[in-house]
């Protein structure tokens, strides 16, 4: 209500009150007031909005730079380790730039003062003034060595290379290039043959199913930290299957000989006993090397042949019934795989070919396919396992 009606004061006349009227000059007063506490109000509150935007930008930029910091740290760190010194003449020469710089803005040029000061001689040994004693200095240049091959070097034969001539020419010892290409003493290299040139630093691993970085050091007779370190091995207990690793000063593994028993008659029969004894399984190949033992991280023996030569016949080294023959995707390659029942199983990987098929029965002594250097392998071999209800168990127990 805008005004009251109140009790006159006399007869004459009746008392009227504007409850909200206030007076002109004091309501313009108050609605300035007003108007200035609300404006310094979202002032305030646009400052106190800005400032929290700036803080998490800044906060934003701070974690963006020390991320950026520490990647180019670790790229670097990186870069350095894998070069093995590539890196080292870039960086040393970058140094050197800018330490010159330095010297040239900062030092003794833009300072005005002399570079070379005089120094008075006798005059004995002069003969005019304007004679110069010159002081012989001799640079000498150490060129670092050059970094050692990290890979494998494909080299084709020529005529008259022999094993030696060849290890002498890239500085590599004989017994590496006949690890790495599964050679002996007998192979006999033909011209246009293709063989594999190790590192001269040690051999090239290439990680199978199985492998740790502790088994490798062992099979190379090499400290596993070694190996970590030459290849930069962030995570060395998580090997990659496939990845190749460098093995620095590795020793190469004996091959281990054995004496091939005569191949009997061609017998009908499985494994009988349910607890087989030496003897069953006659030897699965003519081949004679043992190129690795088997081991809790190797299920099985690798017999090798020389690269260049015609591959070995594999046999049945028992009878049974083929319950596989193909390709095995996990790094056997062309293999197959035989029941001779009472829970006994063998397998033959890395074949080059196949002459049975899945559900044929096998005689001990049958020729099977041939020998070859199929999937995950670096030469021509076997890989020759025995199972017994599905455990892989040493083959050299029963053979």
């Amino acid at each position: 209500m805008l005004f009251t009606i109140g009790r006159p004061r006399s007869k004459r006349f009746v008392e009227v009150r504007l409850d909200s009227f206030i007076p002109y000059g004091r309501s313009k007063l108050l609605f300035f007031v007003k108007s200035l506490n609300q404006f310094f109000k979202w002032i305030l509150l646009y400052a106190l909005i800005k400032v929290k935007k700036t803080l998490l930008l800044l906060g934003r930029l701070l974690y963006v730079s020390i991320k950026a910091i520490r990647d180019l740290k670790s790229y670097f760190v990186a870069k350095l380790i894998w070069s093995r010194g590539r890196l080292g003449k870039p960086v040393a020469n970058f140094v050197i730039m800018t330490l010159a710089l330095g010297i040239f803005f900062f030092g003794e040029i833009l300072s005005g003062s002399k570079l070379v000061v005089s120094k008075e001689l006798d005059a004995d040994y002069l003969q005019t003034s304007t004679d110069i004693i010159p002081e012989k200095n001799t640079a000498l240049t150490t060129l670092p060595e050059n970094r050692q091959r990290t890979e494998y070097l494909a080299y084709k034969i020529e005529s008259g290379d022999s094993l030696y001539s060849v290890g002498n020419k890239f500085k590599v010892s004989i017994d590496a290039i006949k690890y790495v290409n599964n050679l002996y003493d007998g192979s006999v290299l033909q011209i246009g043959q293709e063989i594999a040139i190790p590192p001269a630093s040690g051999l090239i691993h290439k990680v199978e199913a199985g492998d740790t970085l502790v088994s490798i050091a062992q099979k190379y007779s090499v400290p596993s930290q070694a190996i970590a370190d030459f290849n930069y091995l962030l995570e060395p207990n998580k090997l990659a299957l496939g990845t190749e690793l460098v093995i620095p000063d590795a020793k190469i593994p004996l091959p281990v000989y054995v004496n091939l028993p005569t191949i009997p008659s061609i017998i009908v029969a499985g494994v009988n006993d349910g607890n087989a004894k030496k003897g069953w399984c006659m030897w699965p190949t003519s081949a004679s090397v043992i190129t690795q033992n088997f081991s809790w991280y190797h299920n099985g023996l690798d017999i090798g042949s020389a690269w260049g030569s015609a591959m070995p016949p594999i046999y049945a080294c028992a009878g049974g019934v083929v319950i596989r023959a193909g390709w095995d995707p996990w790094g056997l390659g062309l293999h197959i795989r035989v029941d001779h029942g009472n829970g006994y199983e063998t397998v033959y990987g890395h074949m080059s070919r196949l002459d049975v098929s899945y559900g044929d029965k096998v005689k001990k002594g049958g020729v099977m396919g041939l020998m070859g250097s199929t999937g995950r392998s670096t030469g021509p071999h076997i890989h020759f396992t025995i199972k017994y209800q599905g455990s892989p168990q040493n083959p050299l127990k029963y053979l």
